[in-house]
């Protein structure tokens, strides 16, 4: 078996003996996907909650559009983000060579960044396999190209899933690389930009989940000596506490979109397919707060941990399909909860299911994903805690639902 590189073992100790804080003093950092949900967490906290030099942060149009994109996320927090004086705006494009940076800021990013966040990303289970890699694949390799010049690099983070290897079977996924049998990645890439077709696709849970699994592979074989860390995060919630509760963007959080949808089908009777080895919806649906993947991302920044983590529900708090359904009947208004779907989970998985299920085919598994290699931060305190006890995370999840039954009420109305 093929050994992790882990965290040096005195760093961990330092951050556990030191604190975190002292750490960011004398980085500063290039990070894309800022107006995402998980890039948008992260800039506040590097701007606010830590003491970062500065931070660079990649730009698709005018540093306007970017505030008003911030402004509509994080309303109440844009202003002290712009007024820490930290941010300076990279214009660019994750598409083009060298993101296409000017030469001259280019240059000023090889002499002063320390650190590397590459967030951004197209989610979307509909794309097709060439958008897919074009959003998700080849930025991530020309972002390790240039991150390969700056001189002072420390740590580049990037981005995974922990869908990159839903072409396992049911149970544990390790913090480690899987292989498919007679694979060559390089060839996978070249007949997917070419042919637009791939032998693996029908085994990934969606052409992102593939994207992101052949960048893995190419990432290390095509720069062994960048220090880099593969961060596979679960499904993204809404935020805990940071920059405020219920933070999130709307189309970023998924089991908000399926409670959308599930309580849009009012009176009806949905068929699921129970996960292998169950009769109802036992199994856990992986779900963490987007803050808490923010918080073990700069953590582990911090720690100058390398290889591959996981970031989910076993750092926070596991629920099952059947106890996501539970809270969105105990939460409903009593007039609504008589008119919520009724759920049938067959153990047939031939049989026709709803639209539902065949949306949220991950629904239907039971993995579980190991997170041993941030077992260590539950014991940091502070803006980047991974710390939460069920009275919060219950409250958290009420004022979710909540939200969810009001908006779509609000919604029924115009």
């Amino acid at each position: 078996m093929t050994s992790l590189p882990v965290p040096v073992p005195s760093q961990v100790e330092q951050v556990l003996r030191e604190g975190y804080s002292k750490l960011f003093e004398a980085h500063t950092v290039f990070l894309t996907g800022s107006t995402g949900s998980l890039g948008g967490c992260l800039l506040y906290k590097l701007a606010l909650q830590l003491p970062t030099r500065r931070i660079y942060v990649l730009i698709r149009g005018t540093p306007e559009q970017a505030i008003e994109k911030w402004k509509r996320a994080m309303p109440n927090q844009t202003k002290a983000i712009l007024d820490s004086k930290k941010i300076e705006f990279v214009s660019g494009n994750i598409k083009f060579v060298d993101f296409g940076i000017e030469a001259a800021v280019m240059e000023q990013l090889r002499n002063q960044i320390t650190l590397v966040i590459h967030t951004a990303a197209k989610i979307s289970l509909e794309s097709s396999l060439v958008d897919a890699f074009e959003n998700n694949c080849l930025p991530a390799l020309e972002l390790a190209r240039i991150a390969s010049r700056f001189r002072r690099l420390k740590l580049l983070i990037q981005l995974s899933t922990a869908y990159c290897n839903s072409f396992l079977p049911d149970g544990p996924v390790l913090e480690r690389p899987y292989s498919l049998a007679n694979e060559d990645p390089e060839e996978e890439l070249a007949s997917i930009l070419t042919l637009e077709d791939s032998p693996h696709a029908s085994r990934f849970s969606s052409t992102y989940a593939q994207a992101k699994y052949v960048m893995e592979k190419l990432l290390p074989k095509r720069y062994p000596l960048l220090p880099i860390l593969l961060v596979r995060p679960t499904i993204f919630g809404q935020a805990l506490r940071h920059p405020y509760p219920l933070y999130g963007l709307l189309n970023s959080t998924p089991l908000n979109k399926f409670y959308q949808i599930y309580m849009a089908d009012q009176g009806s009777t949905q068929v699921w397919h129970a996960a292998k080895g169950y009769k109802t919806g036992a199994n856990i649906i992986d779900e963490i707060p987007v803050d808490f993947v923010a918080n073990a991302c700069l953590l582990h920044a911090a720690a100058r941990t390398t290889g591959t983590v996981q970031i989910g529900s076993e750092l926070y708090e596991p629920f099952t399909f059947d106890e996501y359904i539970d809270i969105a009947m105990t939460n409903a208004p009593p007039s609504i909860r008589r008119e919520l779907p009724q759920i049938v989970f067959t153990e047939d998985q031939s049989a026709p299911q709803c639209f539902l299920a065949e949306l949220v085919q991950v629904a239907s598994r039971n993995w579980f994903f190991d997170c041993g290699r941030s077992y260590w931060m539950r014991q940091v305190g502070g803006p980047l805690s991974l710390r939460a006890c069920r009275c919060q995370v219950d409250s958290i999840n009420k004022l979710r639902i909540q939200g969810i039954y009001r908006k779509g009420m609000e919604m029924a109305k115009i």
